[in-house]
């Protein structure tokens, strides 16, 4: 799911003209050079943990996945989005500052 919400955000902000395609090109290139690890995991806790985070909280299924994703392995959640943020601090997650670049 978070290769699809990245290349949303660069989809958004290439049709928002805050990057070009260049950009976005140079973006995609330098988030597979990271060594992330996709949580396999996360599919099976959909039907529990996930719903049970969602409804709690009143968030969107896809934004409980992060939290939960975030509780069980003890990791701070970065996010933009402020329900999300809110409910992490709740949750005992901590949501380090990030700022938006302009």
């Amino acid at each position: 799911m978070w290769p699809i919400e990245v290349a949303n955000v660069l989809l958004v902000a290439t049709r928002r003209r805050r990057i070009d395609r260049t950009e976005w090109s140079r973006i995609s290139r330098n988030l597979e050079a990271l060594p992330l690890v996709i949580d396999p995991v996360s599919t099976s806790r959909i039907w529990e943990e996930v719903l049970d985070i969602a409804h709690a909280h009143r968030l969107s299924a896809y934004d409980a996945m992060y939290l939960e994703l975030a509780i069980r392995m003890q990791l701070p959640l970065a996010t933009l989005d402020r329900a999300l943020a809110t409910a992490a601090r709740a949750a005992g997650v901590a949501v380090p500052t990030v700022t938006q670049p302009e």
